[in-house]
């Protein structure tokens, strides 16, 4: 569990950003976040270029933060949450992950338009890079937190992300919402199993079990309801198997772990979050981090 909680807003107005400060909004009265930083980021002018535009930056950047200021405060102001606005001219994927780092951010929430939209890039390179945890928030999603999916290996990041989700269900005790909590896991028959002497239905019945007592072992740790949810890699992918989970159990927000980066891997988007993020779910979606996780690809890739 995460001590501090600075929450960083990425601001674009497009029409999802309505759709994203609501869902913060929603969150906030669950969690209670120290305080909630909304940004925009500014494309800064060249002077080499764009000479007579000298002196101009300033006033753009005095616009936009009354422009984001509005905004904020029509959707937000009766949090309850104490929230600044920041105006920084620059590129997004820097500017948003230096405001994490100048602030000790523990969580960005953003919007994820769809496709034909045009905004996967920055938010793969933020999902991928942040040293923190990160909320994708698909447009058009009304806020409703009633059913919470965290998908499961068993791992460290694993217990990362049942740690947020049983974050959640910390509500007051006189709220009549409950909130419902499945672990998911995804479990296949190894390509070798015929040197094996056994049949592929065999040892899809011996990695069922196995998956069992590892599940009933790992929910062992936490003092909560957890439904566990084990299902075979037969035909379809780890990312279908999961949005299919999300329609038939009609859950309203994925949780994931996301192992760390380094600059060897990249270039790899083969992880499992990845995979769910490309198939366009269309639920939130929360990556969860080991804080400072990514800090030496980001020292690096910040120093080129």
């Amino acid at each position: 569990m995460k001590k501090n909680k600075v929450w960083v807003v990425p601001i674009d107005f497009s029409p999802i950003d309505k759709v994203v400060i609501g869902y913060t909004k929603y969150l906030a009265a669950l969690q209670s976040p120290e305080k909630v930083l909304f940004v925009n980021v500014v494309k800064e002018f060249k002077p080499s270029f764009f000479s007579e535009f000298q002196g101009f930056q300033e006033q753009i950047l005095v616009d936009q933060k009354l422009r984001l200021e509005n905004k904020v405060d029509t959707h937000f102001k009766d949090a309850g949450v104490p929230y600044e606005c920041h105006i920084i001219s620059g590129t997004p994927f820097e500017e948003v992950i230096g405001l994490v780092l100048n602030k000790s951010g523990s969580l960005v929430i953003l919007g994820r338009k769809k496709i034909s939209s045009g905004s996967g890039i920055v938010s793969d390179r933020l999902s991928r890079n942040l040293p923190c945890d990160m909320l994708l928030v698909p447009e058009g999603f009304e806020p409703k937190l009633n059913k919470v999916l965290v998908t499961t290996d068993f791992s460290e990041h694993a217990d990362l992300a049942m740690a947020e989700a049983l974050e959640l269900l910390n509500k007051e005790e006189d709220e009549k919402e409950v909130i419902e909590l499945f672990a998911h896991h995804s479990y296949s028959v190894p390509p070798e199993y015929s040197k094996l002497g056994k049949t592929e239905e065999e040892f899809a019945e011996t990695m069922r079990l196995n998956a069992e007592k590892e599940m009933s072992k790992w929910l062992r740790k936490y003092d909560s309801d957890i439904s566990p949810i084990l299902t075979l890699q037969e035909g379809s992918s780890f990312a279908k198997q999961v949005i299919d989970q999300v329609e038939k159990q009609e859950i309203d927000l994925i949780v994931m772990g996301s192992k760390g980066q380094t600059v060897a891997s990249l270039a790899l988007l083969g992880s499992n979050t990845m995979k769910v993020l490309k198939a366009d779910p269309q639920v939130p979606v929360w990556i969860a981090k080991k804080p400072g996780e990514n800090m030496s690809f980001i020292n690096a890739i910040r120093k080129t």
